[in-house]
């Protein structure tokens, strides 16, 4: 796990899986409280919410933007419009955050339908990442992998392993590890290690 692909690659993966697990229990939590096995914790729903759109917006993203995405396109053609579609499904994204929140604040507000709403539109922004973070990882690091070089490779892992360095930047990493420990700890077993709020 020392070279400079793998370190990527392998972070790459890891900040998918941070954000699938996050968007895994908020989907998992409306199910719950849609068949009324469990109470609305708003505080640990809005937090999640918080999460998935502030970590790729603010982390993970741009690093592919600015990073993984320009070194292929400097290395292949044949990837551009892969990254097209990426590019334009990363600025896609905020319109799905913007329904998601307002479903979410229409639920809390007791708008009639919104639970149900709510539950449509998690499940709609889980379909939509999913399928995202697939095409990166199932067809476009391939791509990585067959065209970019060892320096390549070692600049793409450096900019993504800041995401895990509080002493980098602005101390963000530090802050959504925090925070995602904070979601865990809350979400409540067997998604997480928080206790079961009774409808």
């Amino acid at each position: 796990m020392n070279d400079p692909r793998s370190i990527a690659t392998g972070i790459i993966r890891a900040e998918h899986r941070a954000l699938a697990a996050v968007i895994n229990n908020i989907k998992s939590i409306v199910t719950e409280i849609r068949d009324g096995r469990m109470s609305a914790d708003f505080r640990l729903l809005w937090s999640m919410i918080y999460y998935i759109d502030a970590f790729p917006e603010r982390l993970h993203h741009p690093k592919e933007d600015a990073w993984l995405f320009a070194r292929i396109q400097e290395r292949t053609r044949a990837a551009d419009s892969l990254i097209e579609t990426l590019l334009q499904q990363h600025s896609a994204g905020e319109a799905e955050l913007d329904l998601l929140r307002k479903a979410l604040g229409n639920y809390e507000a007791g708008v009639a339908g919104a639970l149900e709403a709510l539950d449509l539109t998690v499940q709609r922004y889980a379909e939509f990442t999913w399928k995202h973070m697939a095409m990166e990882e199932r067809e476009l690091l391939p791509i990585g992998e067959d065209c970019l070089t060892e320096d390549d490779w070692a600049d793409i892992a450096h900019a993504f392993q800041e995401n895990c360095d509080p002493l980098a930047g602005k101390q963000e990493g530090a802050h959504f590890l925090t925070l995602f420990r904070h979601i865990v700890e809350r979400t409540p077993a067997p998604m997480g290690l928080g206790t079961r709020q009774a409808p």
